[in-house]
């Protein structure tokens, strides 16, 4: 069963994330794992909601172009950091916890370094929430964030 807004502890992360979105100037936030699970997408200025298509695809471009090259390296706990600020799809990422990534989307330019600096400081709360959520059952739960959570 997927969680959402009847859940407190998403109900925190959609918030952290959304926050951190509208901080940095960006249209959103995410927090993906490497077997694709897209477990929460904050959107800036909005409450919590589910309903994230256009966000939804962003995060799959983001996952075919960014995690799936460094898989094996993931899985092997290397730390993942990401910028793009060239082309339609703009973003920075951090990995945590061996198997997540939180990324800050961009749809016009901005500041690299501001941004990850706003990430490392949001950091510490959005893997707290993270890994306090349920495991999840559905497309994209993978073993490794059972033993992440273990």
């Amino acid at each position: 069963m997927p969680i959402g807004p009847e859940n407190p502890t998403w109900k925190k992360l959609y918030e952290a994330l959304a926050s951190l979105a509208a901080e940095c100037g960006g249209p959103f936030a995410f927090v993906i794992d490497e077997g694709n699970g897209l477990w929460c997408v904050g959107i800036a200025d909005q409450g919590p909601h589910t309903m994230t298509s256009h966000e939804d695809r962003a995060a799959e471009r983001f996952y075919q172009n960014e995690m799936v090259p460094r898989l094996t390296a993931i899985r092997r706990g290397t730390r993942m950091e990401v910028t793009k600020v060239d082309g339609d799809d703009g973003y920075v990422a951090s990995s945590f916890a061996g198997i997540y990534a939180v990324v800050v989307w961009f749809d016009r330019a901005f500041e690299p370094a501001m941004v990850r600096a706003k990430v490392r400081r949001a950091l510490p709360e959005i893997k707290a929430l993270t890994l306090a959520l349920p495991p999840s059952d559905g497309p994209g739960y993978d073993e490794g964030a059972a033993k992440v959570r273990a």
